[in-house]
């Protein structure tokens, strides 16, 4: 496997920057919203669910990834935000 094809899924489309889907919006949204809140328990809340949708966008990279390299940074987010 070439390095170009690290970064390519089966087509050969490049998929290093790909457009964001569901689980990164909620994970920056949730984020946003837990930097904003006014009190500690909807920031903890908020932050808590920010977590949980980058756990979600990571579990389905490293099953689903379209290429190595997605799969790769999935599986590398996923232990980061297991083992915190």
């Amino acid at each position: 496997m070439g390095i170009t094809r690290y970064f390519r899924d089966r087509r050969g489309r490049q998929t290093v920057f790909l457009p964001p889907n569901l689980p990164i919006l909620a994970w920056a949204g949730f984020g946003t919203a837990s930097a904003m809140a006014l009190t500690p328990r909807y920031r903890q809340a908020l932050h808590r669910l920010s977590q949980g949708a980058m756990v979600w966008w990571a579990a389905g990279e490293t099953f689903r990834g379209r290429s190595p390299f997605r799969r790769t940074i999935g599986a590398a987010t996923l232990v980061r935000a297991l083992t915190r």
